[in-house]
């Protein structure tokens, strides 16, 4: 079936942003609901995942933290009133980079001696979002020394699960320097149900000082998507010791879903900066089920750069999983940049199921600029349940766009009276939904 051409003339940082914010927003929602919600938050190029029972141990052993090399260093400040001018100096700095530069440079020498005229200085900065990295940073430097008391801070100036995220941010600074303290205070009666949380930070610290045992402890939890998103944090810590290392070990899991994060942990990494060299290492797996998602990473991040070669890389392999997957996450990226060249390649294709979700995500974007165009594509799609859901979703945004235009269009659609009445009848779109489709 020849698919209609194209006649248009010619979105880390949210889910990063909602996540890490939580370390400095107190709230009292229930507990379960949010830990879920922000469990589930992707965290673009950055945290991960965990969970498990058996894998293989990545090739790491104990080095020093950044607080024994500090420590070395002893470069404490003898006069106060220079840390306390430099954090002032700091907060009027509009420059992020050197912003940043400065509280890191202050925070490094933080210590029992000038902790409290440290904080005076904090308190006149709101515990909130906008101040967040600020704030880990503190309290990641106040861990080193006296952990406790910052945990109780966090209780003090955050509640429920802000409190919960901030204390995260804590571990990750204890867990750095003595991660089995760190882990025995997690595993205390009173922390259960927010264990999941704290894992996060507790996770992150214990494998930059020592990932053989942060990943012992990883795989002897029990849990769900929260532990999976550990071996991410793990996947991280291993990718700094060279690309052949990093996929040798996701390579070596035994477990799918940890293997499934691993892979997906790395894709996002490195397919955007070596998308071939990416491509290569996932060719041996494209069939299997544990780098479905990884496909998917690739496709995204090589469409952003060589959209072409990221689809003739993905036409090339063999039919499955992967391949859909692949050809789908360029074309729905293709399509948002350059959808003439997208709905040629289309176009040239023989339409069958191995095409359909390329045709859905195509006809989405299409029909935010040409309505009756990408209707034409969401027909042409093969499978029944994914075309009516297609043609649902294109025709309210050609409602939208042309109300007299579908008006006149419906009747001869052959359309049922129901998937009709529900084209007339449109969601709103909330304002993060009309930011993200500019």
């Amino acid at each position: 079936m020849k698919k209609p051409s194209f006649r248009l003339p010619l979105f880390f940082l949210m889910g990063v942003g909602l996540f890490l914010g939580g370390y400095y927003q107190g709230t009292k929602q229930d507990e379960d609901s949010v830990i879920e919600r922000a469990l589930n938050q992707e965290i673009e190029d950055g945290t991960e995942d965990a969970i498990g029972t058996e894998a293989s141990t990545p090739p790491s052993s104990p080095r020093p933290s950044q607080s024994d090399q500090l420590e070395d260093d002893k470069r404490i400040p003898k006069n106060v009133e220079n840390l306390r001018e430099l954090l002032y100096r700091a907060q009027s700095e509009s420059n992020p980079i050197l912003r940043s530069a400065s509280f890191a440079k202050a925070l490094e020498n933080l210590n029992d001696n000038n902790l409290e005229e440290v904080l005076e200085t904090f308190e006149t900065m709101p515990f909130g979002f906008e101040h967040m990295q600020e704030y880990r940073m503190l309290l990641y430097a106040w861990a080193q020394f006296d952990p406790i008391n910052a945990i109780e801070y966090c209780n003090r100036r955050a509640s429920g699960m802000g409190a919960g995220f901030a204390t995260a941010g804590v571990l990750e600074g204890w867990a750095s320097r003595d991660p089995l303290q760190a882990k025995a205070w997690v595993e205390r009666m009173e922390n259960a149900g927010l264990d999941k949380i704290y894992n996060f930070g507790l996770v992150r610290g214990w494998a930059s000082r020592d990932l053989n045992a942060a990943s012992d402890y990883v795989f002897s939890l029990e849990g769900g998507k929260e532990v999976e998103k550990l071996v991410g944090i793990l996947t991280e810590e291993v990718n700094k010791q060279g690309f052949a290392t990093a996929t040798n070990w996701a390579e070596s899991l035994t477990e799918e879903q940890f293997k499934e994060s691993a892979f997906s942990s790395l894709s996002k990494r490195h397919s955007r900066d070596n998308p071939k060299k990416m491509a290569r290492w996932l060719e041996a797996h494209a069939e299997e089920n544990y780098a479905i998602q990884a496909m998917d990473n690739l496709g995204k991040r090589w469409s952003e750069t060589d959209p072409e070669a990221a689809i003739n890389y993905f036409a090339d392999l063999p039919p499955g999983k992967g391949q859909e997957m692949g050809i789908k996450s360029v074309v729905g990226n293709w399509a948002k940049e350059d959808p003439l060249a997208a709905g040629e390649w289309l176009n040239e294709r023989e339409a069958g199921p191995e095409l359909d979700s390329a045709l859905s995500v195509y006809a989405s974007a299409v029909s935010r600029k040409d309505g009756a165009a990408a209707m034409e594509w969401a027909i042409s799609i093969s499978d029944e349940k994914l075309q009516e859901s297609t043609i649902r979703k294109v025709g309210q945004e050609w409602y939208r766009q042309d109300k007299d235009s579908v008006e006149t269009w419906l009747p001869e659609s052959g359309l049922s009276q129901g998937l009709q009445k529900v084209i007339r009848n449109p969601p709103k779109k909330n304002w993060w939904q009309s930011i993200s489709e500019r």
